[in-house]
């Protein structure tokens, strides 16, 4: 899923109205998480194929290894030091590793497809569709709470926030979306219950910038850089365990030519303002 995060904001052109208000900091928080329901509806109703899926997840897996280099975690470091951003970014990504041996604990990842636990009576590929597909929903959410905190701390600072972050952001959260809807529509899952799924990652991370824009008001600079970092830990580990796998099973050695593309236009996207 790609990143946002707070920035020197007069190194950017492009600025989304500045108002810095909750509502607003809701809004483009929705803005930047949207994308991932309407994909997951359209991969659900669609079922659009595994090498289409693949090849945005690749695309994506670019994306998201920009955003967490260039947007989390150097800003953290440029604002409160390097070691302040290698504590936060070792964080997140066990954090993802933790709770993902939990899932994993229950059956809801591809290595135990074959003994896939409490999810019904399903055929082993329907079982590790599922599994994949919850993955992948689980990754965006860990990515997505500390994504929307970062829009919340971007108005709470400044009351700006850079357009190309957004479109970033927005750009990324398709293939997740897409891949995930698909998965768990073949898998049988009800449709909404899928919606459903979505739903809540949506409104869980479009909450988590309202908390972070009304809560944190007086947190020290170092905890705003630790939760850049941290979601710049959680986004490594999601795209190494559940994107990058599943776009290179379908594209193989193509995955890199789509994920260095999506490198270059996130790159591009957050220096093209400069």
């Amino acid at each position: 899923m790609a990143t946002l995060a707070a920035r020197p904001f007069a190194e950017t052109a492009l600025i989304i109205r500045p108002t810095g208000t909750l509502l607003e900091a809701t809004g483009w928080a929705f803005i930047a998480m949207a994308p991932a329901m309407l994909a997951a509806w359209y991969g659900l109703t669609y079922r659009p194929g595994k090498r289409l899926i693949a090849i945005f997840l690749a695309f994506s897996s670019g994306l998201l290894i920009s955003t967490l280099s260039f947007d989390l975690v150097e800003e953290a470091a440029k604002t409160s030091g390097v070691t302040v951003a290698v504590i936060g970014f070792l964080v997140g990504v066990a954090s993802y590793l933790a709770v993902n041996a939990v899932i994993e604990h229950i059956g809801i990842i591809r290595r135990t497809s074959a003994n896939c636990g409490g999810l019904g009576k399903l055929t082993p590929q329907q079982q590790e569709l599922r599994n994949i597909s919850l993955v992948i929903a689980f990754g965006a959410l860990l990515d997505g709470i500390p994504e929307s905190i970062g829009i919340g701390l971007s108005f709470l600072e400044n009351g700006l926030v850079p357009a190309a972050f957004v479109a970033a952001a927005a750009l990324a959260n398709i293939p997740e979306g897409l891949a995930s809807g698909t998965g768990l529509s073949k898998s049988q899952m009800k449709t909404s219950t899928i919606l459903g799924i979505w739903t809540v990652v949506v409104l869980a991370c479009v909450f988590s910038a309202v908390i972070a824009m009304a809560t944190m008001h007086n947190a020290d600079s170092q905890w705003k850089s630790g939760i850049m970092a941290f979601a710049g830990g959680g986004v490594l580990a999601m795209t190494l365990e559940a994107v990058i796998p599943e776009a290179y099973a379908e594209t193989h050695h193509w995955v890199s030519i789509l994920g260095a593309t999506g490198f270059i236009v996130s790159f591009c996207l957050s220096h093209a303002f400069h």
